[in-house]
């Protein structure tokens, strides 16, 4: 897989969409950033297969959010759910029929799962479709959340564990497993009228494992064995997701230290390219290119 082809077809999507729709809708060219660029660097670091087919799915879904406000666009997104889902699948009982499977593993199997979560809530948003009375840009938000926090950091997570099984890592392990789940149950608690502290618990928590991430990254900017390339780019990962997590942060406490430009508009053009456009795909392709260059070692 060429690995400008995604950046190159995001770049036109952004032509096409104008910016009248990136204005209003940029959580959703973030989710075809990552379904364009992310995901295949995520398949790659997994060691599955992508294949052409995928490439239809995934442009399926580009078409999708071009087409949107349209209620039938949903209809071309069911291809690319349908992928992952199956994928997840696939992996899920290829781990767990495996008795002596691994903590890396599960945390992959999980960054999966995250990925089919975030295709279930891109397919409400194109639909229409607001689960619990979420409005259209929280529902926006929450498939890029999952794309992105859910799939892209726990793959990182992953990763980060397999490549150094320290306590450090194993904590990181465990707590991805449930950092996700946790933040979704308490911004639903929260719109449902209950009290917000859970869910400010829970963003805490989160960005503290997200900073936990960056500390690691930062790390191996320092390890003078690591290829220049690969430093560099998990260095501007790791910035970015000290951003993004900083912003994070502020805006889970905002029932308790209210700052009027931490809102959901700043949030999702800040936070969010941040952590897509920065923290993951620099992150993922820091990971990317350690592999190649390791994969092109043994070919010698």
């Amino acid at each position: 897989m060429k690995p400008y082809i995604g950046p190159f077809t995001w770049c036109i999507f952004l032509l096409l969409a104008g910016l009248p729709w990136l204005q209003s809708h940029w959580e959703g060219a973030l989710v075809v950033f990552a379904a364009l660029v992310l995901v295949p660097l995520g398949f790659e670091l997994l060691k599955l297969p992508w294949q052409n087919i995928h490439w239809i799915a995934v442009f399926g879904l580009l078409l999708a959010y071009l087409l949107y406000p349209n209620p039938y666009a949903a209809i071309l997104a069911l291809p690319y759910l349908t992928f992952a889902a199956w994928t997840s699948l696939q992996f899920f009982i290829q781990v767990f029929s495996n008795p002596a499977r691994s903590l890396g593993k599960v945390v992959e199997c999980a960054a999966l799962i995250y990925w089919t979560v975030g295709a279930v809530w891109s397919l409400c948003w194109l639909a229409q479709f607001a689960p619990l009375g979420f409005d259209a840009t929280m529902v926006g938000l929450t498939a890029a959340h999952f794309h992105l926090a859910g799939f892209v950091l726990t793959l990182l997570v992953a990763i980060l564990y397999q490549s150094d099984r320290s306590l450090f890592n194993r904590i990181l392990a465990w707590v991805s497993l449930f950092g996700m789940p946790l933040v979704a149950t308490g911004i639903t608690l929260t719109k449902l009228g209950y009290s917000p502290v859970i869910e400010w618990i829970a963003g805490i928590g989160f960005a503290v494992m997200a900073l936990g991430v960056v500390f690691q990254q930062l790390r191996l900017v320092f390890n003078a064995n690591m290829p220049p390339t690969a430093r560099w780019l998990w260095g501007a990962g790791a910035l970015c997701l000290c951003a993004g997590a900083t912003l994070a942060s502020l805006y889970a406490l905002r029932f308790v230290y209210p700052i009027d430009w931490v809102n959901i508009p700043n949030m999702k053009i800040w936070h969010g390219s941040l952590n897509t456009l920065g923290f993951a795909w620099a992150s993922l392709s820091g990971w990317a290119y350690l592999h190649r260059m390791l994969s092109t070692m043994r070919l010698f």
